[in-house]
């Protein structure tokens, strides 16, 4: 269960820096916000703010299925969000800009 929800982390990760270019001005962002709570029954929630605008959060009753949102700003200067539920059946975003 920690491991799915360390996967999970690191594809939002994996995903939000793909869009980000080398030597920019990101490179240099700082969190400004944090919160998270583990609990030992396997629920969590957790959230991030960053100094160049995203934002992450998740969270889960059971580990089993994780419900969660992220948004940065793209580098045409477009705000992208995307929603999503991670479980057994796999990562399923939803966003404006993902084709359905």
């Amino acid at each position: 269960m920690a491991k799915f929800v360390a996967i999970c982390f690191w594809m939002l990760v994996a995903i939000v820096s793909i869009h980000a270019k080398p030597a920019s001005p990101d490179a240099d962002a700082t969190i400004t916000k944090q919160e998270q709570e583990v609990n030992p029954d396997g629920s969590f929630s957790y959230a991030f703010e960053t100094s160049n605008g995203i934002k992450a959060s998740a969270s889960s009753t059971d580990g089993a299925k994780i419900i969660g949102e992220y948004s940065y700003t793209g580098p045409d200067g477009v705000l992208y969000m995307v929603r999503y539920v991670a479980d057994e059946t796999g990562f399923h975003p939803e966003g404006a800009h993902i084709p359905k």
